[in-house]
C-alpha cells in the first residue's frame, strides 16, 4: 500500500499514520520527523533547515526531496509500501513527486486528507506544546503554519481530488470514529483488503 496523508498541522496525521502502519506493516514516513531529526544532528544542513522551521516556513523543495526520496524508496522496498505523512505540501512538490513516483514505481494508491476547523487545530497544537514542549507549537507560529497551509498546501488537495485518488475525512471527531471511517473508505477503494484491517 502506497498512501499519502495530508492535513493541516494538528489534524492527526501522525496519529492515524501510526495506526495504519500498525495495521498494514508499511513504513510511516513523517516529513516533519525527518526534518527534525536532521535539525537535531547540528550539521550545516540541520542549521539551514532550522532557520525555515523556526519561522514556520516551508523548507525548499530541493532539500526536502534530497532527504525524503531515498527513505520512501527504501520503505517501499523493505516493507512493501509507504505511508507518507505531511508531504507534498505544495503543488510543485505534488507534481514533482508524481514524476518521481512514476519513474520509480512509487505512485500513491490513495491520498487521505484530514480536515478540521482552524480553531480545533490551534487548540490541539497548543495542548501538544504543553505536553511535548515542541518549540514550533507557539501561538504565532501555529497561526502562521495554518496560513501557509491554506495558501500553499490546499491546492494540493484539489490536485489529488482532480486525479480521483483523494479520500477526504472529517478529523473533528473522536479517533475511533475517524479510524472506522478511514478503514472502510480505504477498503472500499481496494487499497486495503477488508480482512487486512
Amino acid at each position: 500500500m502506497n498512501l499519502i496523508m495530508l492535513a493541516p498541522p494538528g489534524a492527526g496525521k501522525g496519529t492515524h499514520c501510526g495506526w495504519l502502519t500498525h495495521e498494514t506493516g508499511v513504513a510511516h514516513i513523517s516529513s516533519g520527523d525527518l526534518l527534525r531529526a536532521e535539525i537535531g544532528t547540528g550539521t550545516d544542513l540541520g542549521r539551514r533547515l532550522a532557520e525555515y522551521t523556526g519561522r514556520g516556513d516551508l523548507v525548499p523543495d530541493d532539500l526536502v526531496f534530497a532527504l525524503l526520496i531515498p527513505v520512501v524508496a527504501a520503505a517501499a522496498r523493505d516493507t512493501g509500501g509507504y505511508l507518507l505523512d505531511g508531504f507534498p505540501r505544495t503543488l510543485a512538490q505534488a507534481r514533482r513527486l508524481g514524476e518521481i513516483g512514476a519513474e520509480r514505481g512509487l505512485v500513491p494508491d490513495a491520498v487521505v486528507y484530514l480536515a478540521a476547523p482552524d480553531a480545533v487545530l490551534v487548540e490541539r497544537l497548543l495542548d501538544r506544546a504543553d505536553r511535548e514542549g515542541r518549540a514550533d507549537d507557539r501561538s504565532e507560529v501555529i497561526r502562521h503554519r495554518l496560513a501557509v497551509f491554506a495558501e500553499d498546501t490546499a491546492p494540493v488537495v484539489g490536485y489529488y481530488r482532480d486525479r480521483g485518488v483523494l479520500i477526504e475525512v472529517d478529523a473533528d471527531r473522536p479517533v475511533a470514529v475517524i479510524r472506522a471511517d478511514l478503514r472502510q473508505r480505504l477498503a472500499d477503494r481496494g487499497v486495503l483488503a477488508p480482512s487486512a484491517v
